[in-house]
């Protein structure tokens, strides 16, 4: 992962979509379905029959492939939309409705080039479908550069998918292509560690209350802990073997909806269910680090309810594994900072992501570069 990685971002053209009745068909190019060994996808993904299918944010496919030509056959719905980058380059945000093969909008160069597509939209905007990829009737597929090795995950809701980032400001009212989820703190502190991420994450959902929930404790909506080891997020039924990703360390950034709306969890409750979920985390994942964060968006008592239950676990295991972080409100700038429906922007991202980072890189004794937050924590 690049460290300049949305320092290029001004590049970025955004074309919905490309049909296949495109100049180039796909009449005389070859056709590399998904389950082809070549692909390489990093996040919850079902690859059956030829075709992927997901609908967390951020699954990401990346793949090399050689030639002049590239389409990608992709289905993702309504309100699905995907970034494209070849060779490191934010290309176009593809907004794929219906089964579409989305042709590269010009002829690339000779050689060997390197695809990645991601995700940018959570699951209740839809689950995509990635039926393979087109190229010149004499190119190929060709191993991607590999997955950085240190792996993260992040539990979280609206404000780790990526919600409103690309909202022109905390008025503006939300719609799914101001989600990305690219621009969340959690793939930008993944980006500063060179790491690989798994997003589990989904808006208005908290530890033991939804948003707007007249109940003090959520039963019709499941919340977050739930859907832990969901292969698709929303699908009860297909379940994910969480030791198929074997993070280093995981941030768990719950509570916002909690305490959002009224009525309040009570504080045992709220412990509990939090408690509950570290230690499986724990027993599933033995010697992994884990981040409770808390905010930007909300503080008390959820900064007093996190820090209760991360100093018992802490008690509990005798050990300095699972640490708390909190991140106030007072550091996004209303005016400048926040996204569609007051929620951080890219910039309050980057802002919260600047305070996250160093507490995860002392922890854990890794380097990381700054470079991407730095000209936002320097301007203000």
């Amino acid at each position: 992962m690049k460290r300049s990685y949305f320092l290029k971002i001004g590049l970025l053209l955004v074309v919905l979509v490309w049909f296949s009745s495109s100049s180039w068909g796909a009449g005389k190019n070859r056709f590399f379905a998904a389950n082809s060994p070549e692909f390489q996808y990093m996040g919850r993904v079902a690859v059956e029959q030829g075709e992927a299918t997901y609908n967390w944010p951020g699954v990401t496919v990346t793949v090399g492939f050689s030639g002049k030509v590239l389409g990608i056959r992709l289905k993702g719905g309504e309100r699905n939309y995907f970034n494209v980058w070849v060779d490191d380059y934010p290309v176009q945000v593809v907004h794929a409705v219906n089964d579409t093969v989305w042709w590269f909008p010009e002829r690339l160069t000779r050689g060997t080039h390197q695809l990645r597509l991601v995700k940018r939209t959570e699951a209740d905007m839809g689950t995509a479908v990635f039926y393979g990829l087109y190229l010149g009737e004499k190119e190929s597929l060709v191993q991607p550069e590999a997955l950085p090795a240190r792996k993260l995950m992040f539990i979280g809701n609206s404000i780790t998918c990526g919600y409103g980032t690309e909202g022109q400001n905390r008025t503006e009212r939300f719609k799914p292509s101001t989600e990305n989820c690219e621009k969340s703190y959690a793939p930008i502190i993944a980006r500063a560690f060179e790491a690989q991420y798994h997003l589990i994450s989904h808006s208005g959902l908290g530890m033991v209350r939804n948003y707007g929930d007249p109940e003090k404790i959520s039963v019709k909506l499941q919340p977050m802990l739930a859907r832990l080891d969901y292969l698709l997020d929303n699908d009860s039924t297909r379940r994910y073997e969480l030791t198929n990703y074997q993070p280093d360390a995981i941030v768990v950034n719950l509570g916002t909806n909690d305490f959002s709306t009224q009525p309040f969890p009570d504080e045992a409750d709220f412990v509990e269910a939090g408690k509950a979920l570290l230690h499986k985390l724990l027993a599933v994942y033995p010697g992994v680090k884990i981040f409770c964060i808390t905010g930007p968006m909300m503080d008390e008592p959820a900064f007093t309810y996190t820090k209760r239950m991360v100093h018992e676990v802490r008690v509990e295991i005798n050990s300095g594994d699972v640490i708390f972080v909190g991140v106030p409100r007072q550091l996004l700038d209303p005016e400048t900072d926040l996204g569609s429906d007051s929620h951080p922007s890219y910039r309050g991202q980057l802002k919260t992501a600047g305070m996250i980072l160093p507490v995860m890189g002392t922890v854990l004794n890794w380097d990381f570069s700054m470079d991407e937050m730095l000209p936002v924590l320097k301007s203000h």
